[in-house]
């Protein structure tokens, strides 16, 4: 087998005959839907580490709204895909987003065209019972979950089942929209009268003993930054209840082991966790393959995290990069040594 060394010089070779045939540039696509401040970030970030990482090469980023009804097709012009659609989506009315992923994942499903992270990553960001489930039986600990569905099944059933306090909080959503800990069956049935009529988890409550959340992001399938979020009165930990953030250095051996695990569980390249970290042991509580970074993140922590991501994405297309003397417009399946795969 060739090593990383070898491969890359291989690449350079054919990227040189690639260029000397004045081929169209690689084209990366970056998948949005919300239009936040990072996705621009990190678009620009993604240009600039190409130049670095392959300057022989011509590309071309693109940022491509996946609310649209041209996204897809948009999206099949491209070489690479990064996902910055976020479960958070559906707060935000943007249903067609998360059924044009669902349609994109398919129609690549027998291309070399690379989406990072990739599509089961994209699956468990939608789905925290299902992520829940993977983590659980990666040997990673989870809360029990007690049930699943909708406000209306569970209030045709027994909420004196669940052990209080207790979590409910959406399948699919983010940034604990539509989030609550409820300490007794009186308010379970008020939060639940109010709610949104889509599927929820009901989970068992793991109070934070040492008062803050533990925020680990993820760069490279490797555990890049840690922090500790600090919890609202509401007893839920979030930017948007003000929550301050620390950096957390001295994160335990164990914790950095689950989260690696946890990344590769999942198929996180990029993504994050969110632990709560207790005398019973390390829980892990959320799980996101698409991390937001607040335009001050890059001021408290002294890190710019979407020019890191942006140095990694590079480096994963320089190292998968084997153009042919056609060029990548008419050899797109060949793009990459291996089609992705969604399992």
């Amino acid at each position: 087998m060739a090593s990383e060394k070898e491969t890359q010089q291989e690449d350079t070779v054919q990227l040189r005959e690639h260029d000397n045939m004045m081929n169209r540039p690689l084209v990366v696509g970056v998948l949005f839907e919300s239009d936040e401040w990072s996705d621009h970030k990190l678009g620009a970030e993604i240009s600039s580490a190409l130049k670095a990482a392959l300057p022989n090469s011509m590309h071309d980023v693109r940022l491509i709204n996946m609310q649209q009804a041209n996204s897809v097709d948009a999206a099949l012009e491209c070489d690479v895909l990064v996902s910055r659609v976020f479960a958070s989506a559906l707060n935000r009315g943007h249903e067609q987003a998360l059924r044009n992923m669902d349609m994109l994942i398919q129609a690549i499903e027998d291309t070399s065209i690379l989406l990072i992270n990739e599509p089961r990553a994209h699956a468990y960001e939608i789905d925290k019972f299902a992520s829940t489930a993977a983590l659980h039986e990666a040997g990673i600990s989870t809360p029990h979950i007690y049930g699943k569905g909708t406000p209306q099944k569970f209030a045709a059933e027994d909420e004196a089942a669940f052990v209080y306090p207790c979590v409910i909080k959406p399948v699919c959503s983010g940034r604990t929209v539509d989030t609550a800990i409820v300490k007794n069956e009186q308010e379970a049935l008020n939060f639940l009268s109010q709610a949104p009529e889509r599927e929820f988890i009901v989970q068992h409550y793991i109070a934070p003993e040492r008062g803050f959340i533990t925020r680990v992001e993820i760069i490279g399938g490797k555990v890049a930054l840690v922090v500790k979020r600090g919890v609202a009165d509401n007893g839920l930990s979030a930017y948007r209840f003000g929550s301050t953030y620390q950096l957390y250095p001295d994160i335990s051996p164990e914790i950095v082991k689950d989260c690696e695990t946890a990344a590769a569980t999942l198929g996180f390249t990029f993504g994050s966790f969110d632990v709560i970290e207790t005398e019973a042991g390390n829980f892990f509580i959320d799980a996101n393959s698409v991390s937001n970074v607040s335009e001050d993140n890059t001021e408290m922590f002294g890190r710019d995290l979407m020019r890191e991501h942006a140095e990694e994405i590079a480096r994963i297309v320089a190292n998968r990069v084997a153009l042919s003397k056609e060029g990548p417009r008419e050899t797109r399946r060949t793009l990459f040594d291996q089609p992705q795969s969604n399992s």
